[in-house]
């Protein structure tokens, strides 16, 4: 697979362009008196208050009234927001960089295809996008496709086709011509079956060693 041939690369967030650190994250749960939050953070995909967040079928609000009855203690909503965006790594600049020259050197329609939730879109958008000065998250990517905000999430066989209809709409650009690159190799899997030529990822060095080899190439 030649994937400087495709048109469009849609990538995931979660470890293919952010590092998350979800051990860190329970044990700062643990610490508010949230026992069970191993249990609902997931790798790939949360359940519970955090699934619930996840499809935006819950506000923040709501979120940390849920989480803050399971505690043991007496906690706020921002310790329940800081235990959970304490999850959230970096986004090394090379990679930003890389990702910036795919779509305005190269000519590529960059896309984001991620399960997130509300706090952590609002922290990457504030604390990993404009490590550049004068950029932000559009200037990397033509459309994101948000689990909270479409109200699916991966591996759900009606994201890829939502998402794939409107590469189409918005683009031009069928199963084809698209990249996807994700941790997950249920979501790849999936993926595939629409017509995806897909990756999987393991971390955000992995994402930059196969940019990096892909640019020097062209």
């Amino acid at each position: 697979m030649n994937i400087s041939d495709h048109k469009v690369f849609v990538f995931d967030l979660g470890m293919v362009l952010v590092s998350l650190y979800r051990k860190e994250c329970i044990e700062n749960f643990r610490k508010l008196g949230i026992e069970d939050a191993a249990a609902m953070i997931g790798n790939c995909s949360q359940d519970g208050p955090f699934g619930a967040l996840e499809y935006g079928l819950v506000s923040v609000e709501k979120f940390c009234d849920e989480l803050a009855a399971l505690s043991s203690k007496q906690i706020s909503g921002k310790d329940i927001v800081d235990a959970w965006n304490s999850m959230i790594g970096e986004t090394p600049v090379d990679l930003l960089n890389m990702i910036y020259r795919l779509r305005h050197e190269y000519g590529k329609t960059v896309c984001m295809l991620s399960n997130v939730n509300q706090p952590h879109i609002d922290n990457v958008m504030e604390n990993h996008f404009r490590q550049v000065a004068g950029r932000d998250i559009h200037d990397y990517f033509e459309a994101l496709y948000l689990s909270h905000e479409l109200h699916m999430k991966k591996p759900e066989a009606r994201i890829f086709e939502a998402v794939g209809q409107s590469i189409k709409d918005k683009f031009g650009f069928s199963g084809k011509d698209i990249i996807f690159f994700d941790d997950s190799q249920d979501n790849v899997n999936m993926a595939i079956k629409y017509g995806w030529d897909s990756i999987v990822i393991a971390n955000t060095d992995e994402t930059m060693k196969m940019l990096d080899e892909m640019l020097k190439s062209k």
